[in-house]
């Protein structure tokens, strides 16, 4: 089945993508929205998006619009080929405050967490939790979690 998909490797109905913790080419997310994007591509992104969300903040903070970042993407480029042409594009003297940012981007408070609950249901269990790099890990984990596939709940 996944030797017709352009991007085998990011078929996210069947694994989440790369970890937003996974740093590439000095920024955080990079990773995760390159397997995204891919997977948006071929239509395989599963329960990910790439907007609303950090990729489009990770966008607007390197200048570069999300057109672009798939017509790069969508040209077959590897992650290295992707980061050559972002460090040709933008201001890598931004990249620690882009890091900084990325990793305390947080829920901001109960309103907010009510908002997004509906996309991040085990938040529900995680009363406390509010760190986007966090609510990720287990929202992955969750996701592909062979338990909660097996009995089909949701």
């Amino acid at each position: 089945m996944n030797e017709t998909l352009p991007f085998p490797g990011c078929d996210l109905r069947e694994h989440a993508p790369r970890s937003a913790r996974e740093k590439l080419g000095g920024l955080y997310f990079l990773p995760r929205t390159i397997d995204k994007m891919r997977a948006k591509i071929q239509g395989t992104l599963g329960l990910y998006k790439i907007g609303p969300g950090i990729s489009m903040y990770l966008f607007e903070w390197l200048g570069i619009t999300e057109a672009d970042f798939e017509a790069i993407v969508r040209s077959g480029a590897s992650d290295d080929e992707i980061v050559a042409w972002l460090h040709a594009r933008t201001d890598r003297s931004k990249y620690d405050w882009i890091n900084e940012q990325l990793e305390n981007r947080a829920i901001r408070d109960d309103e907010h967490r009510t908002a997004v609950l509906p996309n991040y249901p085990i938040l529900a269990h995680h009363p406390n939790l509010r760190n986007w790099f966090e609510i990720f890990d287990l929202d992955d984990a969750w996701i592909f979690d062979p338990a909660r596939l097996s009995s089909g709940s949701g």
